[in-house]
């Protein structure tokens, strides 16, 4: 059985600033990692990069009003094959994003970390889109005693 890490949020933020978190460069660099590139459009390779701690690639297989979704195709084994989505859904009046990491095939340690850490950087996202200002890396909320 696959693992899948889900993280949720409701906000007033319009859908098309979501979006823009989601499916510009700059958007992505203001939530997840300042040091993203590539390509963010559907059939596009978007390349996510964390200093030391290596990175991600990622190719955009959805990317419509309110949906995002991605294939990890380079990274560590644990991450490649995995996907990423990204659903935008009406909230009674507010838009909430549903996040879900899916496909992994364990909940091993790594798991563990990083559902934690998408927990930080999902409200990373919900800060931008709502204030204007979130925690990329390196200017992340770190979780390790290494510093990660």
């Amino acid at each position: 059985m696959m693992a899948n890490i889900c993280h949720t949020f409701s906000t007033n933020a319009p859908k098309a600033k979501i979006m823009a978190a989601l499916d510009t460069l700059e958007g992505l660099q203001g939530w997840w990692t300042e040091t993203t590139t590539g390509d963010p459009a559907k059939g596009g390779t978007i390349n996510f990069r964390f200093g030391e701690n290596g990175g991600f690639d990622m190719v955009v297989k959805e990317n419509h009003d309110g949906f995002v979704l991605w294939e990890v195709t380079e990274g560590p084994d644990d991450w490649v094959g995995t996907q990423l989505e990204f659903k935008i859904i009406d909230d009674d009046g507010q838009n909430r994003l549903m996040f879900r990491h899916i496909g992994w095939a364990d909940e091993a340690g790594f798991f563990h970390h990083c559902s934690t850490k998408w927990a930080t950087f999902v409200l990373s996202m919900r800060d931008l889109v709502e204030t204007g200002t979130g925690r990329p890396f390196p200017n992340d909320l770190k979780i390790e005693a290494t510093g990660m």
